[in-house]
């Protein structure tokens, strides 16, 4: 199977299809629901997002979701809205498929008024949903504080869907809050924001631009 006939069994697959949560933006709200991924599953189909294995990521960077087109170290370059992707071969890189699928479906959808601290807020709770979702033992991914707290905000959502309830649950207040500090707190996040810390604390947005 194709590193992209792996991406697209993802996004089409059952756990994807349990994903739903509302998440408060300025001004209102953002929903998720399985429909965000599959519109990038037909993206990818349709060659508007691609699918490549990276050469110059950090091994330690499962995946990159790429908005605009950046230069390798080589000096080539790679085209905007590509996903590269080291492999997918366990739980916990199908679920970094779902949180990059994310990044993607709010660029194809050119989503306006969402600040890059919720966009990676919101992306790490999908995370943390998959692994859940798919039993993945709380050992092997809740190590550092942003996955702990995005496990807590998943726990949440969780319940919600246990109740058997149809609705988009609306993410926990305080869970997210704190989730959102972390995400602040994080070198991986706001040391490669454009304007670093004081630029996520500014609100700076990712480039949506279809």
């Amino acid at each position: 199977m194709s590193l992209e006939d792996k991406v697209l069994q993802v996004l089409n697959g059952p756990t994807v299809a349990r994903i739903r949560f509302r998440f408060p933006i300025a001004g209102g709200h953002i929903t998720i629901t399985p429909h965000t991924f599959h519109r990038v599953a037909r993206a990818v189909r349709s060659g508007a997002v691609i699918v490549r294995r990276p050469t110059d990521l950090d091994p330690t960077a499962g995946a990159q979701y790429n908005d605009v087109a950046r230069t390798r170290q080589d000096g080539t370059a790679v085209r905007a809205n590509t996903l590269e992707l080291n492999a997918v071969t366990g739980r916990f890189d199908e679920a970094t498929i779902v949180h990059e699928s994310l990044h993607a479906a709010y660029d194809l959808q050119r989503t306006a008024g969402l600040d890059a601290n919720s966009e990676e807020a919101s992306a790490i709770t999908c995370t943390a949903l998959c692994c859940r979702m798919t039993g993945l033992p709380l050992p092997r991914w809740t190590g550092s504080r942003i996955f702990a707290n995005a496990e807590r905000v998943a726990q949440t959502l969780l319940s919600q869907y246990q109740k058997g309830d149809r609705g988009i649950p609306m993410v926990g207040a305080a869970e997210w809050k704190t989730l959102r500090i972390g995400v602040l707190l994080e070198p991986a996040y706001f040391l490669k924001g454009p304007a670093g810390l004081f630029g996520t604390l500014a609100s700076v947005q990712y480039t949506h631009d279809g």
